[in-house]
């Protein structure tokens, strides 16, 4: 028997001797089954999406096990349990077309370049031409080098360029004594663009790391 609020309801017309508080109360416990059913699938769901995480070898294994689990527990609440493993397929071909996207945009030949509006890096020495390189879920262009200068002073100096032209936010941050400035710049106006800096240096350290990396637009993702 599958529990809804439509044939649920249907049925509390024919329940003899049953006053109007009774088949509220009637009206709520299904209610609340579907909503506890609804809560419960979520979280099978979000289980499931944690399972790349897991060895490959006891992937396919756990979510076997994970759905026959729920399936019989579903039985057991008389609800009628939702195909997760199809929905997961589902998922995973999305996915696997937003990688294939990215791959595709980070092996595509042509100029790789920070925006021509990025400011410069005082004192800046590169440890080579910028790369592209997959960050999340974006294909980013990166630049790194060293600097003699602190990062505070490096973000002084890109808060400095910046103009009114730009918007721009700054965090400076310490961990076990490392000194970390960030600073983000975005366009206001199309085309719609942002760089970030990052200058990090150790206490030990008399130079300063730098790391500049500007994303690249979304690509599209190819439709079957």
């Amino acid at each position: 028997m599958v529990i809804t609020s439509n044939n649920f309801n249907s049925a509390l017309p024919h329940l003899s001797g049953r006053d109007d508080t009774n088949s509220d109360h009637l009206h709520f416990f299904a209610l609340a089954m579907n909503s506890r059913l609804l809560a419960f699938v979520s979280l099978l769901v979000a289980s499931f999406l944690l399972t790349p995480f897991l060895p490959a070898q006891n992937t396919d294994k756990d979510v076997d096990e994970a759905i026959q689990e729920a399936t019989e527990a579903a039985k057991k609440m008389g609800v009628k349990m939702p195909d997760v493993k199809k929905q997961l397929e589902e998922v995973n071909k999305e996915e696997a077309k937003e990688k294939a996207a990215l791959q595709k945009q980070l092996e595509a030949p042509g100029p790789v370049a920070l925006p021509n509006w990025t400011p410069k890096v005082s004192q800046f020495k590169p440890d080579g031409p910028a790369s592209k390189k997959i960050v999340g879920d974006e294909v980013d262009i990166i630049q790194t080098g060293i600097s003699p200068l602190t990062p505070a002073e490096l973000g002084d100096s890109w808060e400095a360029a910046k103009g009114d032209k730009l918007n721009s936010s700054r965090t400076n941050g310490s961990y076990n004594d490392t000194k970390i400035v960030t600073i983000y710049l975005s366009t206001r106006q199309e085309p719609l663009q942002s760089v970030v800096l990052e200058a990090r240096r150790a206490p030990e350290e008399k130079i300063t790391h730098v790391t500049i990396s500007s994303p690249l637009p979304k690509p599209m993702v190819e439709e079957e």
